[in-house]
């Protein structure tokens, strides 16, 4: 296998890119993106590019730590007030994106009710460091 170099997209790739993108209906290619403030495209390349890969910042929200024996109304509040600030450090930091990894059911529902998409993705975790 040849090594490819990697660079960062030119603005003379964006036509090429964007033709990539939909062309692999596989991938779930959000327009959207294009205009987020964090994006930046990566590119892999030999003599011409072979792939681009948009990245962007997201802010992930982490487990939750609830009161033991906190009221479902109690919960409920302050976790919607927690979602409203983690929206202020989302927009102060151009971020346009907040992902939640849901695993108990009654916290699920409940965020798919107050603009939270359930997604049938899964997700790849890679810590660095």
């Amino acid at each position: 296998m040849k090594q490819l170099n990697v660079r960062t997209a030119r603005p003379e790739d964006a036509p090429q890119i964007l033709e990539w993108l939909r062309a692999n209906p596989a991938n779930e290619f959000d327009p959207g993106i294009l205009s987020y403030p964090t994006l930046q495209v990566l590119c892999s390349y030999n003599s011409e590019p072979v792939c681009y890969l948009p990245t962007q910042k997201a802010l992930i929200l982490e487990s939750t730590a609830i009161r033991p024996g906190l009221s479902e109304l109690d919960s409920a509040q302050a976790l919607r007030d927690l979602v409203k600030a983690a929206q202020l450090l989302a927009s102060q930091s151009g971020i346009k994106e907040v992902f939640y990894m849901g695993t108990d059911k009654r916290l699920n529902a409940m965020a798919g009710r107050h603009n939270f998409t359930l997604r049938d993705w899964k997700v790849l975790q890679m810590k660095l460091g």
